[in-house]
This record gives structure tokens, sequence and C-alpha cells, in this order.
């Protein structure tokens, strides 16, 4: 009898309890789930409408702390997950060289020392990824990082319930977290538990978390969100070796009741407008803010590096406003860090999806899902490349990728 391969003997696959665990509803291990916690929290706005432009005060200093404080628990964890040996730095490079061009820019603008913070807190951000990558296997870290997700986000909205009844759109109370945040702390835990059914690993307990979160996801009124969530949610079904049957039931009896409420009632039609059908064609005046943005740079160096990560907000000639935030990743990235900076970071964006695509199932579908997810946001909001919710699911994620074995390697 011919002896096997010795790579196809030793090739192990990735098995129901390394990948099946990513769940926002398991009980991760405490450490990784308080340090997700606190780079959330440190990540988010305390204050509403305020934006940092230099200076020291109690809020900077606590939210300081406290990245110091999530960096120093992943640093001393029990390493668990990937070796040093194989961990690969994935963005880490081209983040270095995007910082650096963006500090270069608001060196010559005049902002280098708010930027020198900013900077130094995704920095801070990025050693903390690595630290946990090393500490602990993909699927409990990214269980920590949705169910920090969910904590944080549900006691947001039911601290600010209250803006139902005054905006019409769920906010945070307490943080006060933008809808689009909310919606999107949901989102990446709503699109882990969607994996799940499509790999059958689903539990009952999965299935019932479906509704809830649709519902605060349609209650925040976020509609480039809900957009990139759907687009997600069938790359997820269309990358799924086979379906379960159940699952696919489920789909097919619901077809006629989602075709019914968008073509029969004006649920849809008032949850896009949101009563102002002009809107749209401005997305919500942000058309005016890009035009100003692509003028905004008066000198070459300015044009080339950008003017630095402090810079959030461009006047604008408009009714009733002087002035308007970036919100597009790629627009704050060309204001922030010019031609350069934009160029890395597509770059950056590139490589990630590489890595994506060369990953083992069924990771792949999951990563490639939250990839998506997050680039279908940054095109209208920013913070992908920054210390957001956003960004620190984007630079956990491409660490977090399962390198091949040594037997897999070509």
């Amino acid at each position: 009898m011919p002896a096997s391969h010795p790579a196809a003997s030793t090739r192990v696959a990735p098995t129901r309890a390394d990948l099946g665990v990513v769940s926002p509803l398991s009980r991760p291990p405490a450490r990784a789930l308080v340090v997700c916690l606190l780079l959330l929290v440190s990540s988010v706005a305390w204050r509403k409408g305020s934006y940092f432009s230099g200076g020291v005060d109690a809020v900077v200093m606590a939210k300081a702390v406290l990245s110091l404080v999530a960096l120093a628990a992943a640093a001393t964890a029990p390493a668990r997950g990937i070796p040093w040996a194989r961990l690969r730095v994935g963005p880490l490079p081209l983040l270095a060289a995007y910082l650096s061009v963006t500090t270069v820019g608001a060196a010559l603008y005049d902002s280098a020392m708010p930027t020198l913070v900013l900077a130094s807190r995704l920095l801070i951000l990025a050693a903390t990824a690595v630290c946990l990558v090393h500490a602990f296997p993909a699927g409990e870290l990214l269980s920590a990082l949705t169910c920090a997700m969910l904590l944080l986000a549900g006691f947001a909205s039911v601290t600010g319930l209250g803006s139902l009844a005054s905006s019409g759109r769920l906010y945070g109370g307490l943080p006060p977290l933008n809808a689009n945040e909310i919606s999107l702390l949901v989102s990446v835990p709503l699109l882990c538990i969607l994996w799940r059914c499509v790999h059958r690993y689903a539990t009952w307990r999965d299935v019932a978390a479906i509704a809830p979160c649709v519902g605060v996801i349609w209650l925040t009124g976020t509609r480039t969100g809900l957009v990139a969530l759907v687009l997600a949610a069938l790359v997820l079904v269309l990358m799924a070796p086979r379906i379960p049957v159940p699952m696919m039931c489920a789909g097919l009896l619901a077809i006629p009741s989602v075709l019914g409420i968008v073509f029969l009632t004006p649920v849809v039609n008032a949850y896009a407008t949101r009563g102002d059908s002009a809107s749209l064609l401005t997305l919500n005046s942000r058309t005016v803010a890009w035009h100003a943005a692509f003028n905004f740079a008066d000198t070459w160096p300015e044009k080339v590096l950008g003017v630095g990560l402090a810079v959030k907000q461009i006047p604008v000639s408009a009714m009733y406003r002087s002035d308007q935030i970036l919100d597009s990743t790629w627009v704050s990235a060309y204001v922030q860090a010019g031609v350069a900076g934009t160029a890395l970071l597509l770059l950056l964006v590139l490589a990630t999806g590489a890595r994506v695509a060369a990953t083992r199932p069924p990771m792949r579908s999951l990563s490639a899902a939250l990839l998506l997810l997050l680039l279908g946001r940054s095109f209208l909001e920013s913070g992908v490349l920054d210390a957001t919710p956003s960004g620190i699911t984007f630079l956990l994620v491409a660490l977090a990728l399962p390198p091949r074995s040594p037997q897999e390697e070509p």
C-alpha cells in the first residue's frame, strides 16, 4: 500500500473548536473581553459634537489611561494565539507610512501637536491589536470583540431611548454615540451570527438574537450601514459551501414578505428619504463638503501630504452653516494625508483584501464580509483607518487572519 504524502497527513483543517467559537453570545476570556471593551470605550466620543483639536483635559487623559491599561493587559496575557514567528504584520507598515505622511503634512500646516496625539493613539491601538492576536486565538478574540460591541451598543441604546421621540432615530445616551456608530457596533456581531448560521454553528440563541439586532439597526435609521450590511450578508451566503435547509426555507418564505413591504407599503421609502427625498441627491449635504474638500488645499505640499489628522471639519459655503464634518473615509484621507496618504490607504485596503482571499475557509467568508461591511460604510462615513470602532475591527480582522501552517506553504 503506497504511503501517503507527509504534508497531506499532517495538514489539519480548521475545526469547530477553532472557528465555531466565534460568537458574540458566547463567554469569551475575561481579559480579552475587558481589553476589547476598554479599546471601544476609549475610541468613541464622550462629548457630543466635539472633536479633538489639541490641548489636554480630563476626557483626553482618561481616554489615554484606558488605552494604556488595555495595552498593558494585552501585552501581559499568556500567549495562546499566533506565535511571534508566524505573526504577519499585515497592514502595519502601510499604516506607519500613512501616519508619517500625515504628520509631515501637519507640521507644514502648523497642526503638528494634535496630529501627533491622534497618531499616537493609533499606534497604541495597533500595538494592542498585535498583542491581542498573539495572546488569544482568532475565535476567542473575535468573540470578545463582538461581545464587547453588543455590551457597549446595548448600554448606549437603553440610555438613549429618548432620542427616538425627539429625532426619530436611536442615538446613544451614555456614551453619546452617533446613530451610525450604534449601527456598526451591532452590525459586526450580527454578521458573526449570520456566519454561524450559514456554516451550521448556530444555536437557538443565535437565531433568537437576529431579530433584536436587526431592530436596533432599523431604529438607528442608518442607510449606508444597512446597504453595506445587506451586501456583506449576501457575500456570506454566496461563499457558503452549502446552505442549511432550515435557513434556505426561511429565506424563501421571507422573499414574498420583503417584496410586499418594499412595493406595497411606504415603510422603505420613508426610511430611505426620512421625509426629505431631495436629501438623497446631495447625500445629506455630503457632496457640499466633498466639493469643498477637494478645493481645501492651497499649496502643493498640502495636496500631496495633507494637513494632519486633527482636521475633521472644513469651511463650506452653504445655507445655515459655515463648516461641515468630513463624512467619508476617503475624502478625509485626501484632506488629512493628501494624494500620497490616499494612495497608501488604497494600497492598504487592497493588500488586506488579498490576504482575505488567501485565508482558509470558513474564516475566509467571515473576514470578507466584515471587510466589505467596513469598506461599504467608508464611502459615506469616516474612521475606517482611525482610533474608532471601525478601525479596531479592521486591524483585528486583518491581523487575526490565520496564517497557513508550514505544511500548507508552497
